[in-house]
Formats: C-alpha cells, sequence, structure tokens
C-alpha cells in the first residue's frame, strides 16, 4: 500500500500520573530513525515506545514527543508526593544537626525537591502497569492517526504517479511507430552516396546489406522499449500492492526506467525521439521526486 513517509499525528489519554499528550512527527528518509522525548518519570519506557513504533512503521524520520499534564490527577498523587518530602525533611534535617548545621537555613523546598527520587508516583506494580498501559494506550491511538494520514498522503501520491506513468506509456508507443525511420532515412542517405562511388550494382548490394545489417544492431531499440514496459508494469504492481513498505522497490524501478531511457535515447539519431526520450525524462524525474517520499 502507498503511504507518504510525511504526516503529523496527536493523541491524549488519562493516567494515574496526570494526562499523556503524545505527538508523532514523520518526514522522509531512507532508513528507519527514530527520535523518542519523554518525561524524566517515563524514561524506562523508551525502549518499549520504539518496539510500539516498528510495528506500524518500515521508513522515515520519526519524532515522537510525550508531555505530561498534571490535570486530572487525583489526590493520590500529592499524598504520595508529600509522604516523601516529609520523609526527607525529617531525614536530612536529623543529618545537618548530627553535622552541626542549621536546618532550617539548609533545608528548605527547593533543596528538597532535588533531592526526590526520579518517580515520584509509582509506589506498586499494578500503578507501574496502570501506567504502562496508559502510554501505550497514547501512543497506538496517536500511530492509528498517523497512519490514516499516511495513507491519505499516499493515495495522492500514487494518482499523480500514475498519470506520469500513462504519459511516459503513451511516449513509448510513439517511439515504437518511429524506431524505423532513423534506419530507413540512413539506408536512402547511404545509398546515394556509394552509388557516387560508382560502385558495380552486385557489389552495391552487398555493401549496402553489410553496412545496414550493423547498423540496424546498433540502432536497435526495441530490447530497450520491452524492458522499459516491464519496469512500468512492476512499478504499477507495487505502487497498488498490499506491501506495508514499497519507496525502495519503487526508487529502484526508477533508476532502472531511467537507465533504460538513456540508452534508447544514445541509440537514436532520430530529432522526434529525442524529444520523446527528454519528455519521458522529466516525468520519470517528478516520479522520482514522489517516490522519495513513499515508505
Amino acid at each position: 500500500m502507498t503511504k507518504s513517509m510525511t504526516a503529523y499525528s496527536r493523541a491524549s489519554t488519562t493516567s494515574p500520573m496526570g494526562r499523556f499528550v503524545v505527538e508523532i512527527h514523520s518526514v522522509n528518509r531512507k532508513m528507519l530513525d527514530m527520535s523518542i522525548y519523554l518525561p524524566r518519570d517515563l524514561l524506562r519506557f523508551d525502549i518499549e515506545v520504539r518496539k510500539w513504533l516498528a510495528k506500524y512503521l518500515e521508513r522515515g524520520q520519526v519524532t515522537l514527543r510525550l508531555s505530561l499534564q498534571s490535570e486530572g490527577v487525583g489526590g493520590k498523587m500529592f499524598e504520595s508526593t508529600l509522604g516523601q518530602l516529609k520523609a526527607l525533611k525529617e531525614t536530612w534535617q536529623r543529618l545537618s544537626r548530627e553535622l552541626g548545621y542549621d536546618s532550617e537555613a539548609m533545608v528548605n523546598l527547593p533543596f528538597l525537591a532535588s533531592q526526590m527520587q526520579t518517580s515520584t508516583f509509582i509506589e506498586s506494580k499494578e500503578d507501574e502497569e496502570a501506567i504502562k498501559e496508559a502510554l501505550k494506550a497514547a501512543v497506538e491511538s496517536a500511530l492509528q492517526d498517523l497512519m490514516q494520514m499516511k495513507e491519505t498522503e499516499g493515495k495522492t501520491l500514487a494518482l499523480d504517479i500514475q498519470k506520469r506513468l500513462q504519459i511516459i506509456e503513451e511516449t513509448i508507443s510513439v517511439v515504437e511507430q518511429k524506431k524505423e525511420i532513423p534506419l530507413l532515412h540512413y539506408k536512402n542517405k547511404l545509398f546515394e552516396r556509394l552509388k557516387e562511388v560508382g560502385l558495380p550494382p552486385a557489389e552495391l548490394d552487398e555493401r549496402m546489406a553489410r553496412e545496414l545489417a550493423l547498423l540496424a544492431e546498433k540502432m536497435d531499440v526495441t530490447e530497450e522499449l520491452v524492458r522499459l514496459r516491464a519496469h512500468l508494469e512492476q512499478f504499477r504492481h507495487h505502487l497498488f500492492s498490499k506491501e506495508r513498505s514499497i519507496g525502495r522497490t519503487l526508487d529502484f524501478l526508477t533508476q532502472e526506467m531511467h537507465r533504460e531511457i538513456n540508452t534508447l535515447g544514445s541509440k537514436s539519431c532520430d530529432t522526434d525521439i529525442s524529444l520523446c526520450v527528454v519528455k519521458m525524462k522529466g516525468e520519470l524525474e517528478k516520479i522520482r521526486e514522489q517516490v522519495q517520499n513513499i515508505e
């Protein structure tokens, strides 16, 4: 299925820690490159988040940012934080007194906040699992919206590419109709020149046949046209297939088509065919630019 690598999504869900807000931004890249930005209290879930993303994505530069909003959090987190602060205050005040320092001056709220553990809320395995499930729900919800946008953009890309493939195919038909003209033109020209030399009729016919056979082999573009049509057919097949990732395959086929068109242009000496080659190159370049954004 054709999917664009450029997309954006946002989702949120309620957790025991507060509201999780997940934003995912994806742009084109040859490989899958993930940048994950989580709050300090959730860094332990970094590997899990990467696994969740990898189930959906194959290529692209993907950036995920998670922000934590305190709205909706009940008194449980407040009580947990308050209990830790009280315990810290008691411990540090005792240490200050034992060491001869003024505990009132040394142990204040900013100091206690800096000494708190990384996680201020997790107290049980149940809390840990609840937060993980809430995080997973937010990430997967954002991923589903992201994939929908990628598919919508991908359909637009596919339609544009299909139009350009049709133009190339029509141009190939024009070249097929004109491919014999350069040889006929050269045949008449060669006959006139050999006739001016004054060769006997038998030798003239033999020389003509030999020269034309060599030239016909050099100027024959049938093989290139057949391969070009085959590449077009394969391109269409992958463009509308149900494969998860088709970008690399389409990019390879674009290179192969470019090679065949170049060979076609180098073999032909006809002005009309040269114009057809330029036209096909122009459409193929536009296709190549579009393919760079397909996953």
